[in-house]
């Protein structure tokens, strides 16, 4: 497997950081994969399913988004509205790198990321895959913070989040972000993977994907499966389904 350190700018002209992982020869069916709130391109789970992907027949790329890893920002200034601009800097860089076309695999706040992009930019996009998705996000962060009225956060003050102070337009910004809605428009096929024992996202969020996105759709259920879904039988599942549903929607 070839690994190749890559590096392309957001809107606000940040360096994103990335990595490619190919084989010798280049295949121009691509995937790219977008990482949870505060992890990155080296997170376990991408690493762990890295080469499977690309065994498969697939280029691989993964990317910080901006204010983590190896990329510009700062992550008191998290923007989830950023990190869609973000992931269609990623896609452009790759069809321009020579994918013909792509699927996007997003985990956790990668996966309601890749739902916000999906419903404004559907071209050149094959499938997504959806591992522990959110599609309420005030939900996800009042219950994982003491906030209880966002409204009175002070607009230039800093809030904990797991141990990180962010700026509170993060929060009043997740206020105006309608995933539910977005979800209603999108027609990309979509499996969607969580666990039965999610306690961050609920696993109705994952029913309401089932339910409302427009495209073909697929749900599995990692019965006893929680949140980070790291055991070894999690990844075997989410690989195999996973590259089962690439293989399904490979564009020609």
């Amino acid at each position: 497997m070839v690994t190749e350190s890559v590096e392309f700018k957001n809107s606000r002209g940040q360096r994103l950081a990335g990595r490619i992982q190919r084989s010798a020869t280049v295949s121009r069916r691509g995937v790219i994969f977008s990482h949870g709130l505060f992890s990155s391109k080296d997170g376990y789970k991408i690493t762990s399913l890295a080469k499977g992907i690309v065994d498969a027949g697939y280029t691989l790329l993964t990317y910080d988004f901006s204010f983590v890893g190896e990329s510009g920002g700062d992550i008191s200034r998290l923007s989830v509205l950023q990190e869609v601009n973000d992931l269609e800097c990623a896609v452009r860089f790759f069809l321009d790198y020579g994918m013909d076309s792509v699927h996007l695999m997003g985990s956790s706040m990668g996966g309601a990321v890749t739902l916000l992009h999906a419903a404004e930019h559907p071209a050149s996009i094959s499938s997504l895959v959806l591992i522990a998705t959110p599609v309420d996000l005030e939900s996800l962060i009042i219950d994982n913070t003491d906030i209880r009225d966002v409204d009175a956060l002070p607009d230039d003050g800093m809030t904990d989040l797991q141990g990180f102070l962010i700026a509170n337009r993060f929060f009043k910004e997740i206020r105006k972000i309608d995933i539910r809605s977005a979800v209603k428009k999108i027609e990309i096929p979509a499996l969607i993977i969580h666990g039965g024992l999610d306690t961050v996202v609920d696993i109705s969020n994952a029913r309401y994907c089932n339910e409302y996105l427009r495209g073909a759709r697929e749900l599995v259920i990692i019965d006893d499966g929680d949140h980070h879904l790291t055991r070894k039988e999690d990844m075997d599942c989410i690989r195999d389904n996973a590259l089962r549903w690439f293989r399904r929607w490979d564009r020609d």
